[in-house]
């Protein structure tokens, strides 16, 4: 009799090291699944719907609405992959006093202020932003076209030519 206490003890015993680390893991995913709904997804969200009604605007309506359908439960779809994707990823990355502290950073209200002034399409910082990036992206693409164009008295580069062909038979 002592045996079989001593044996459901001890089996007791060390089970609970790994209930208590499957208890961290579950819960670290279900932190980090907070997170990412919280930053990246609700910020991709965002981005999605300002797009989507870019692209549709053009459209006849009932078109524009097929299209949002579509594209909408494609996004869903994605979504549902990119937070279950994530979520793992960052449980496994951080432990789960250090995604208790990036909660904390993404719900203090002058962080939230920040980035809702970011995620603004209307703002005067997205402008800016905007407006920079494309500058960037111009010169970026002026600069690869000038330099595959032929240089100026130059005789034009001939293509590479065609392997020589094998000899009849």
């Amino acid at each position: 009799m002592n045996r079989l206490i001593a044996t459901l003890c001890l089996g007791v015993s060390l089970s609970l090291p790994l209930a208590a680390r499957a208890d961290e893991a579950s819960d670290r995913v279900a932190e980090a699944t907070s997170l990412v709904n919280k930053t990246l997804i609700k910020n991709l969200q965002t981005g999605f719907n300002v797009a989507l009604e870019k692209t549709v605007a053009p459209m006849p309506e009932s078109r524009a609405e097929a299209v949002r359908k579509e594209l909408s439960d494609e996004f869903e779809k994605q979504r549902g992959l990119m937070i279950e994707g994530l979520s793992k990823e960052y449980a496994q990355k951080f432990t789960l006093a250090e995604l208790k502290h990036l909660d904390d950073i993404y719900s203090d209200p002058t962080y939230l202020k920040f980035q809702t002034m970011n995620a603004d399409p209307n703002s005067a910082v997205t402008a800016i932003s905007q407006n920079s990036v494309t500058k960037l992206l111009n010169m970026l693409a002026v600069a690869a076209a000038t330099d595959n164009a032929p240089k100026t008295g130059a005789p034009p580069v001939p293509p590479p030519a065609a392997p020589p062909a094998p000899a009849p038979k």
